[in-house]
C-alpha cells in the first residue's frame, strides 16, 4: 500500500481523513529542525503533505515522490529536472483565489480613494478630492486564474483592463497604466522581471500592487521610483515566512516608506481559503495515487 506522510498540522474533516486512508497508509510525522532530518523522515513515503517547510532546500535529494501543500505558490524550482527523478509538486491552485482578489481590490480602492488616511481620523483634514476607479487603466501582469479574476472585478468597477502576455512590450504597456497589478508566479522567466528600469518607466503617479513573491520584482527599484515621484504609491502583501511576521527585513523595508501599504502575508488568509486548500490537497493525493495526477506545477 502506498504511504502518505502528513508533515505538519492539518485541520482535516473526518470525511477527508477517511478518503486519505482509503488510498494509502497515512502517518503523521513529528516536526524536525533541519533539512537533513526532514529528508531522513520522509524518505520512505510516496506522498508528502506539508506546508512547504524544508522542501525547496531538499528537492535535489528527493526521488519517486509527490509533494503537495494547501496553497498556491511554493517558490522557484525546475520541474523538468524533478520529473527526471519522478518528483512532482502539486499545489492547491484556486483555493485562495477569491481571498487574494478581495485583498487586491481593497488595496486598489485604498490607494485611489485614500481611505486609510480618513479611517478614524483624529485630525481635521482639508477638503480632499480623491480619484474614482471609473475609467482608470489597469495592467495585470500574470494572466492566470487570480490575475484573470482581478481583471473581471476591475471591469465591474468601470476600469479599463489590459494584461501582459509573453511577447508583449511590457515597458510600453506599463507606461500607459494608472495601476499595475503583479500576479506573477515564480519561474525562470519571471525572475526580477519587474526591475528598477520597469518601475522608473511606469506612468507618472501610477500605483503598484502585488501579492507575488519578491522573486519577481525589485523592491529597491520600486522604492527608488516612489522616492523619485514616478510611482505614486504601492500596496504589498509581504511574502517572507512565517505568516504575519513583521520582524523580517523585507517587511521593515516596505514599512519604512509611508507610501507603501504593507500587510504581512495575509492576502490569501481566510477561513474559506484554508478549507479550500485542504480539500484540493486531499484531491491531489487521491488523483496521484489513482494514476491521474492533477495540479502538478510546471516551471
Amino acid at each position: 500500500m502506498k504511504k502518505i506522510a502528513l508533515e505538519g498540522d492539518f485541520n482535516f474533516t473526518d470525511e477527508q481523513v477517511a478518503r486519505l486512508n482509503a488510498v494509502g497508509q497515512v502517518e503523521k510525522l513529528e516536526s524536525v529542525a533541519s533539512d537533513e532530518a526532514w529528508l531522513n523522515a520522509v524518505k520512505d513515503y510516496d506522498v508528502i503533505c506539508n506546508w512547504g517547510d524544508h522542501v525547496l532546500a531538499s528537492l535535489d535529494k528527493l526521488e519517486n515522490v509527490l509533494i503537495t501543500y494547501p496553497y498556491t505558490e511554493l517558490g522557484s524550482f525546475d520541474s523538468s529536472e524533478l520529473a527526471k527523478r519522478n518528483v512532482y509538486i502539486a499545489n492547491s491552485r484556486g483555493g485562495n483565489r477569491k481571498s487574494i482578489v478581495e485583498w487586491t481590490m481593497f488595496m486598489i480602492l485604498s490607494l485611489f480613494r485614500q481611505f486609510p488616511t480618513f479611517l478614524r481620523t483624529t485630525e481635521q483634514h482639508p477638503f480632499t478630492s480623491t480619484q474614482s476607479l471609473e475609467g482608470k487603466n489597469v495592467l495585470i501582469i500574470g494572466h492566470g486564474t487570480i490575475g484573470t479574476e482581478v481583471g473581471e472585478r476591475c471591469e465591474a468597477f468601470g476600469m479599463v483592463v489590459d494584461y501582459f502576455n509573453r511577447g508583449d512590450d511590457l515597458t510600453a504597456k506599463a507606461s500607459q497604466a494608472d495601476v499595475v497589478v503583479n500576479a506573477l508566479n515564480c519561474n525562470p522567466s519571471s525572475k526580477n522581471l519587474l526591475d528598477s528600469d520597469f518601475f522608473s518607466g511606469m506612468k507618472q503617479g501610477a500605483y503598484y500592487i502585488t501579492f507575488a513573491r519578491p522573486y519577481t520584482y525589485d523592491i529597491d527599484g520600486l522604492i527608488a521610483a516612489i522616492d523619485a515621484g514616478t510611482v505614486g504609491g504601492a500596496a504589498i502583501d509581504c511574502d517572507p515566512e512565517p505568516l504575519f511576521d513583521i520582524s523580517n527585513d523585507f517587511y521593515k523595508k516596505c514599512l519604512s516608506n509611508d507610501k507603501i501599504l504593507v500587510t504581512p502575508h495575509v492576502a490569501g488568509v481566510t477561513k474559506q481559503a484554508a478549507a479550500n486548500g485542504l480539500e484540493i490537497m486531499v484531491q491531489n493525493v487521491e488523483a496521484y495515487l489513482n494514476g491521474n495526477p492533477q495540479n502538478i506545477v510546471i516551471k
